[in-house]
């Protein structure tokens, strides 16, 4: 029987099967492999209930596809305690800060500031190009790219969901630069949107990169050597680098920093070299 088979009392179910009391049910389901995930996760800060967490660029938020234990919640509960949960997540690539609180009301006190952009969040990114200018505003609305190839993939479109992200360029390095990325609104991939769609795509970007084979082949074959070649860099480049929030218990401001990893440092370092600085 193939992996995810259906037994009703010992038959193999092929379509659909009506159930009556005292039917016996077995899936067939073998132990799988997980993928490697970078388990380098670690306190940052943390007050009366909250905490804030470093997540590493190689490691998913929750369960999901392949990924089991190998997960920022799996491992804050192994590691940390069972009692904190995170109120919001960073994509699997995006290394940085996620807050955690350890009850739920604390944790729908933060979600409804955040819902309500009382958090100041600050992002790094390493993208292509440099820009004409050293600080702007995009504010296209983000929403299905319906011609896509890419069924999951979003952009600037007509009649979109509003959004704004605020960038400053901090430095460059030949035809790269250095970005923080101030997100004004929580729109899914709105950082990597917005700085691709001003024709700066991230380094490490499969999903917005200009060439939509490049994230094809990701999906179907996963980071190959190509793809690492196309896209410039093995993860993304994006960092959750610093939040600033009131305190839910004590109501006093709250400023929290986790400068640039390493792996992003050592590329940017490259890129600099590289350009002759």
């Amino acid at each position: 029987m193939a992996a995810g088979g259906l037994l009703v009392n010992g038959r193999v179910v092929k379509n659909a099967a009506r159930l009556k009391t005292g039917d016996q049910l077995l899936m067939h389901a073998p132990k799988t492999v997980e993928p490697e995930v970078d388990r380098g996760v670690r306190m940052l800060w943390e007050e009366d209930g909250v905490m804030a967490i470093f997540k590493p660029g190689n490691l998913p938020m929750h369960e999901n596809g392949p990924y089991r234990k190998n997960t920022f919640t799996a491992i804050v509960w192994q590691e940390i305690g069972r009692q904190w949960s995170a109120v919001h997540r960073l994509d699997r690539e995006t290394s940085g800060i996620v807050l955690c609180g350890n009850t739920s009301q604390i944790r729908a006190q933060l979600a409804q500031d955040l819902a309500q952009r009382k958090m100041h969040k600050e992002y790094l990114a390493i993208a292509r190009g440099v820009p004409q200018s050293s600080a702007w505003r995009s504010e296209g609305a983000i929403g299905d790219l319906v011609d896509s190839a890419i069924r999951i993939k979003k952009w600037v479109v007509p009649g979109g969901l509003s959004a704004l992200t605020e960038f400053t360029v901090l430095d460059t390095a030949g035809d790269s630069c250095l970005l923080e990325a101030r997100p004004k609104t929580g729109r899914t991939n709105q950082i990597r949107i917005h700085a691709a769609y001003a024709g700066h795509a991230l380094y490490g970007d499969k999903l917005y990169h200009p060439d939509e084979a490049v994230f094809l082949e990701y999906f179907a074959h996963g980071q190959t050597s190509n793809v690492t070649a196309r896209t410039g860099f093995p993860r993304l480049c994006l960092h959750a680098k610093a939040l600033t929030f009131n305190h839910p218990v004590n109501g006093r401001e709250v400023r929290v920093e986790a400068p640039m990893p390493a792996d992003m440092a050592a590329f940017w370092a490259e890129l600099q070299t590289s350009s002759g600085q």
